[in-house]
């Protein structure tokens, strides 16, 4: 049974629609025994999530989008901020998530929220990560004309760090008459795949729930970006990116002409990593991180701890 990897909710704040309850629910009634929440920059919907797919007994999958750059010290311009999509299989997985988004979020936050290599190197275990679509630095590479052999070079770098087990290249289950980047990406990804022995996965990438659902997830775009539905210039999506079923995206990837024997594959990758995500979130706790106090005002508060301040109220 197929497996969402990749995805957005209402918590990728007016870039995608859809609440974690509605997706845990579209998830069970397409008879989908897991599903991945991996939003924009952050995991807010991340609890919210996990009780709504508790109670429809569906696995949450925990992951995020951010982008990347190779050295975070090195001056870049943002369109040279590529992105990439890490999942936490594991416990210490979903810690070092946490650590990446506020690392991200803060040092990272120029231009978009970002992380680099070595800060991966340093956060790496516990999670997949997986790249290909037209956000990945592979598809920006491509649009500069670089040479095959350097985007090569980017991946091995990343294998190096996070180990060949763990990295996964993305093939994007959208129609190619309707998207000739996609298509693009979607040929070189796999020349890649073949040519460095590395697995691929197949998603949607989707960004609302139901098919029906396009035109308001055009709206808040518009909302987002200043513009009027009537606007000629409005982001507006070519594809179709609700949650599909897979029969949905089996008839796609047929229609872009890949072998049966390919799509099998792919599908049992999404499979195989749903089964390695073991995630327990202890719920229903508030945690803060501990700050040693310095010593001077420890011995400040020593000093006046049991003086009382009273107010003049007069």
């Amino acid at each position: 049974m197929y497996v969402h990897l990749h995805w957005h909710s209402t918590f990728s704040f007016l870039e995608a629609i859809g609440k974690p309850n509605k997706i845990s629910a579209k998830a069970k009634k397409l008879w989908q025994e897991a599903i991945a929440i991996t939003d924009y920059n952050g995991m807010y919907g991340a609890i919210k999530f996990i009780g709504a797919a508790k109670d429809d007994d569906i696995k949450p999958i925990l992951g995020v989008e951010l982008g990347f750059v190779l050295d975070i010290n090195t001056i870049v311009q943002p369109d040279q901020i590529w992105s990439v999509v890490l999942i936490a299989i594991s416990d210490i997985g979903y810690a070092n998530l946490m650590e990446l988004i506020s690392y991200a979020n803060t040092i990272g936050i120029k231009w978009k929220p970002k992380i680099d290599l070595a800060t991966l190197e340093k956060y790496w275990e516990g999670l997949i990560i997986f790249f290909g679509w037209v956000r990945s630095w592979i598809n920006k590479m491509l649009m500069r004309d670089e040479k095959p052999e350097k985007i090569y070079e980017m991946v091995w770098m990343m294998q190096n760090v996070i180990g060949k087990e763990n990295l996964y290249l993305e093939i994007v289950a959208q129609d190619h008459s309707l998207s000739k980047d996609i298509a693009q990406i979607n040929q070189f990804v796999l020349q890649m795949a073949d040519h460095l022995n590395i697995p691929c996965i197949v998603n949607t990438d989707y960004h609302y729930i139901d098919a029906s659902d396009k035109l308001p997830r055009e709206a808040a775009l518009c909302i987002k970006d200043g513009k009027k539905m009537y606007d000629q210039d409005r982001r507006q999506s070519s594809g179709q990116y609700h949650i599909m079923s897979e029969d949905e995206i089996r008839s796609i990837l047929s229609q872009n002409a890949y072998d049966l024997d390919l799509i099998n594959t792919w599908i049992s990758n999404n499979v195989a990593i749903a089964d390695r995500v073991h995630v327990k979130v202890k719920l229903w706790q508030t945690l803060f991180p501990n700050y040693d106090t310095p010593q001077d005002i420890r011995q400040l508060y020593d000093t006046n701890k049991d003086q009382l301040i009273v107010a003049d109220t007069n």
